[in-house]
């Protein structure tokens, strides 16, 4: 019979390989697609932005004019990256448009996060409106790579990674990833560009989560940190940092 430290040895051990199917580290940054209208500019810069490249005219000079304006509007987020993705991959036409409706969905989810938690700012100076105009800052969003999860591939590197050391690395090819690319501009105007920015995020490390059976829950709690990170990067003075989020999770939900 094991003791109690043999049983914490296995557990460790167990708990060990299932993490082991998951990397620790940021997912690295997605090639630009083509959305930004000065890619070339950005740069990581964590001080401020949790993203993988970010660039902004003028801090402390963006800051004034987010006081000034105290208004922006956010537009429908852009899937034609993705659309074009799917449509040049193998595999039969039904199976492509339905991804692409699952990727429209995704990018009204992420419009709809992001004016629900810029509206619900406690005490802020910044309202959402319906459409673009002078004197209003416009928010331009595009998803640019959505890879769902695989439910069954997941289910097999979890069972493996309990009883197999090493095991868990089988999660690595049922993980999802979603990247997406930024502008905030005025009257899309490439002479009034303010700010850009990108990241890519692949699903948390965590030892065991319902997400992993469902294609999309991990890009929407990604789209969801977007959203949060974004709100505070319009609400907060250019000298704050918004922290990036967590890689690692206990939640299983």
């Amino acid at each position: 019979m094991l003791n109690f430290r043999h049983r914490q040895f296995l557990c460790l051990l167990c708990l060990l390989s299932c993490f082991a199917g998951c990397s620790f580290l940021k997912a690295s940054p997605a090639d630009n697609a083509g959305f930004l209208p000065k890619p070339d500019l950005l740069k990581e810069s964590r001080d401020r932005a949790p993203f993988n490249a970010y660039w902004v005219f003028d801090g402390e000079g963006y800051e004034k004019i987010r006081l000034k304006y105290k208004k922006v509007y956010i537009a429908p987020v852009d899937t034609s990256v993705v659309q074009a993705i799917y449509l040049a991959a193998s595999g039969s036409d039904e199976n492509k448009m339905m991804r692409i409706e699952e990727a429209q969905q995704l990018a009204k989810y992420f419009r709809e996060r992001l004016k629900l938690n810029i509206s619900n700012v406690k005490d802020s100076t910044i309202d959402v409106v319906d459409s673009p105009g002078m004197g209003v800052l416009s928010i331009r969003l595009a998803l640019v790579q959505v890879v769902p999860a695989n439910p069954g591939v997941n289910f097999i590197g979890t069972v493996a990674g309990f009883f197999v050391p090493g095991g868990g690395l089988i999660k690595i090819a049922g993980e999802g990833s979603v990247a997406m690319e930024g502008y905030i501009d005025e009257v899309d105007s490439s002479s009034n560009l303010y700010e850009q920015f990108k990241d890519r995020e692949g699903q948390k490390t965590s030892p065991f989560s319902l997400k992993d059976y469902q294609r999309y829950a991990h890009i929407r709690e990604r789209i969801d940190e977007w959203a949060q990170q974004l709100t505070l990067m319009l609400v907060t003075p250019s000298q704050y940092q918004v922290e990036d989020a967590d890689l690692i999770t206990l939640n299983p939900l």
